[in-house]
């Protein structure tokens, strides 16, 4: 009897500790899938940040480049409007030339402008994608 009481102890410890073993392989799986959704939640947010930025940058320079095309307006505007050209202040903006300008200009009417609709859009690279942000404007002959 007392060899039958001693080998259903030592089966009874060798269970718990297999249950123990499990719960422990549990509990890691589970600080494991925990920190992998932290670090694609962070990685996300990282990114979503650095898009946000850059865009708040690009309107930056947009507006400047809208505000040098306004002020080439206001220093002679007869002849600004007279000679229906887009003088294009663009070029490129930010550290190594991240953004890329281009500025259109639709004048109306023909030949006697008193209105110019202008629209610039700055592009940049993010990874294999370009994105851009475009702001539109209209100058006018007459201050309104």
């Amino acid at each position: 009897m007392i060899s039958r009481m001693k080998g259903h102890a030592a089966s009874c410890a060798c269970r718990r500790a297999g249950q123990l073993m499990i719960e422990i392989l549990v509990g890691l799986g589970v600080i494991t899938t925990a920190l992998v959704m932290s670090l694609t939640v962070i990685t996300h947010a990282t990114k979503l940040a650095m898009a946000s930025r850059n865009k708040l940058e690009a309107t930056k320079y947009i507006e400047k480049v809208l505000e040098a095309y306004r002020n080439t307006r206001d220093l002679d505007k007869e002849t600004f409007f007279a000679s229906e050209t887009c003088n294009d202040p663009c070029g490129t903006f930010g550290i190594n030339d991240m953004y890329s300008c281009q500025m259109t200009c639709t004048f109306s009417p023909a030949g006697a402008s008193t209105r110019v609709d202008v629209t610039v859009t700055m592009s940049w690279i993010v990874g294999s994608d370009t994105v851009s942000s475009s702001i539109p404007t209209v100058l006018t002959l007459y201050d309104l």
